[in-house]
């Protein structure tokens, strides 16, 4: 009884060879060429028969089968042995056990998102209600805190300036900046320090202020001194860190 089926079931050439195979019950590492390869051929002459289109790579297995079925029934050279010959018929298994190994990764993923179908989650809830902002811990700084007091301070000088200044460059460095407020905890054999006391030790210009101040952060993230203030709105104080020494000047 003739094998019938369907050009619309299969994916492709080696998806019609697994079919065969399996109703055929062959052994995929020995494929019986000639009986697959009549199969094959058969099926493409119904489909000519019936004047329907047929893929190309349809076309392109069908020349493949024919060449590993002549070279099958070629005679071997007499002076190789039988382990020397390469069986035609390696290179089509590997490609249907590579083609069988993605089907079946395939068959796996589609029942994943067969029962991924069935499932319904749960839209993410409201939480805004219980977001609170947490307290700092006493005597901790937020760093708008510290942009605050730079504000009011640059303020306070602006106020404090003469109304006629002469201006001339200043190549004061963050390097410098550090060094001075290193030297002036040196100077006044003091822990600690005000800010406002660190801002009004020179005269100071915009530019200063600034330089100054990306100098204070610049110790406080080498954890050479920490800033501290005892009230909201308060003074901020520069603490020296006594567990470390190793501030110098190439820092």
């Amino acid at each position: 009884m003739p094998l019938i089926v369907d050009l619309a079931a299969f994916e492709g050439p080696l998806d019609l060879l697994l079919h065969l195979i399996k109703e055929l019950k062959i052994d995929i590492f020995d494929i019986p060429i000639v009986l697959v390869t009549e199969q094959y051929l058969a099926y493409l002459e119904a489909m000519e028969v019936l004047q329907l289109d047929l893929a190309s790579d349809y076309l392109v297995m069908a020349a493949q089968l024919i060449e590993i079925k002549t070279r099958t029934l070629l005679p071997k050279p007499q002076s190789l042995d039988e382990e020397e010959v390469e069986d035609p018929r390696q290179d089509l298994v590997r490609q249907l056990l590579a083609y069988k190994q993605i089907q079946e990764a395939s068959h796996i993923l589609e029942a994943k998102q067969e029962q991924r179908q069935l499932e319904y989650p749960k839209e993410a809830s409201n939480l805004t209600a219980f977001q609170e902002k947490i307290p700092l811990a006493e005597d901790e700084l937020e760093t708008s805190d510290l942009f605050m007091a730079l504000q009011k301070m640059v303020a306070r000088l602006q106020k404090e300036a003469p109304i006629e200044t002469k201006v001339s460059g200043d190549a004061y460095s963050i390097q410098e900046a550090m060094t001075n407020i290193m030297g002036q905890f040196n100077q006044q054999e003091e822990k600690m320090l005000a800010f406002s006391t660190v801002l009004r030790q020179h005269p100071l210009s915009r530019a200063r202020v600034v330089t100054l101040f990306l100098a204070l952060l610049e110790l406080v993230k080498g954890k050479y001194i920490f800033l501290q203030q005892d009230a909201l709105f308060s003074e901020i104080n520069l603490v020296r860190n006594e567990d470390n020494h190793a501030f110098n000047e190439s820092n």
